[in-house]
């Protein structure tokens, strides 16, 4: 797609247009030009052209994926609106602490053409949004990392689109050298030793099929995933409290979400669920952290894969170690520690 000139402006009267004509078009997709110049694929198979200046983009997203992969590149200076603001990106990450917002995972159009955003960063499987966005004069750039490869895409798709290729490659670099070294502890596991694991999402019953990263997560920290078998276009699916119980995990891990509606801890002491491996043998537990995600796309997978690895081998990786790679973890990206307390996990 070609670049816009008079985003900002144009825009917001567009959104207007699209409010009181939103029936009448949109139906009708209409094609883009086909770009001209350097290009890049996204993570939904689109061409995009490459910005003339990167570092004059603004960005907006109402994916809350994206905002970790924007902070690992460096680019928080030109986020202008994202999709709700935590305590901990604002704190760890000042600049954030000025972005407005446009929606909460679905875009506010309106909001949006006023934020004087001129790119929004947004997930694949969402051609309706694009398509919208597109209208009002925006580039789109979509992204996908439910796997180590789909991070890695992702990584080098924004540091290619917004010219920060070297620190991509760099953060690549620091990510593979952590998961060499979770790959040589797990080598170490004998097979016989392996346990069987399951990633539950915001509701019993609800779980990570066999194509999310969090069952990758399982099967990287030399666990045994229950859920392979069974996906959802990457996406969580319902399969029920009985399915869960004909897997018998012996692990349970729940995200990390506040979406939660029930508490893990609650799960130990119901009767109904007392049958299950987990249960019985006490091993359910929250991925941490409480104000941040070790378990969704982005480099804090490998904290939540470290997490995992101990919580499931603490005799292979002990309570030492994994505290040493967290501080690692938030040295490297931030460039300072946070409290365990602060960010709300307990190792043991």
């Amino acid at each position: 797609m070609i670049k816009h000139n008079g985003k900002s402006l144009c825009a917001l009267l567009l959104a207007v247009l699209l409010t009181l004509n939103l029936c009448a078009c949109g139906g009708q997709s209409q094609e883009s030009p086909a770009p001209t110049g350097e290009t890049v694929t996204d993570g939904a198979g689109r061409t995009l052209a490459l910005p003339e200046e990167p570092a004059e983009e603004k960005i907006a997203s109402v994916y809350g994926t994206a905002v970790p992969f924007l902070v690992a590149l460096g680019l928080s200076e030109q986020v202008v609106a994202v999709n709700a603001k935590s305590s901990f990106w604002t704190d760890a990450v000042p600049a954030l602490d000025e972005a407005g917002t446009v929606g909460r995972g679905v875009v506010d159009l309106e909001a949006l053409a006023a934020s004087g955003a001129t790119v929004l960063v947004h997930r694949a499987n969402d051609s309706e949004t694009v398509e919208a966005v597109e209208r009002l004069g925006l580039d789109v750039v979509c992204i996908s990392g439910e796997d180590l490869e789909g991070i890695y895409q992702t990584l080098r798709l924004l540091g290619t689109y917004f010219g920060r290729e070297d620190r991509a490659e760099e953060v690549i670099a620091w990510m593979e050298g952590k998961f060499e070294t979770i790959d040589e502890i797990v080598a170490d596991i004998p097979q016989e030793e392996r346990v069987t694991a399951l990633v539950m999402g915001s509701e019993p019953g609800r779980i990570a099929g066999g194509d999310m990263l969090q069952s990758w997560m399982i099967e990287k920290a030399g666990g045994i995933s229950v859920s392979a078998q069974v996906t959802n276009d990457s996406n969580w699916m319902n399969v029920g409290v009985e399915t869960v119980f004909s897997w018998d995990p012996q692990y349970l891990f729940c995200t990390s979400s506040a979406a939660l509606d029930y508490r893990p801890e609650e799960l130990l002491t119901d009767p109904a669920w007392s049958a299950l491996a987990a249960v019985e043998d006490g091993r359910v537990y929250q991925i941490p952290a409480r104000i941040d995600t070790w378990d969704m796309p982005g480099v804090a997978s490998v904290l939540g894969t470290f997490w995992m690895l101990h919580t499931m081998y603490p005799d292979a990786f002990s309570t030492q170690e994994l505290e040493a790679e967290i501080q690692d973890y938030y040295t490297f990206l931030f460039g300072r520690t946070f409290d365990a307390d602060y960010l709300g996990y307990t190792l043991t």
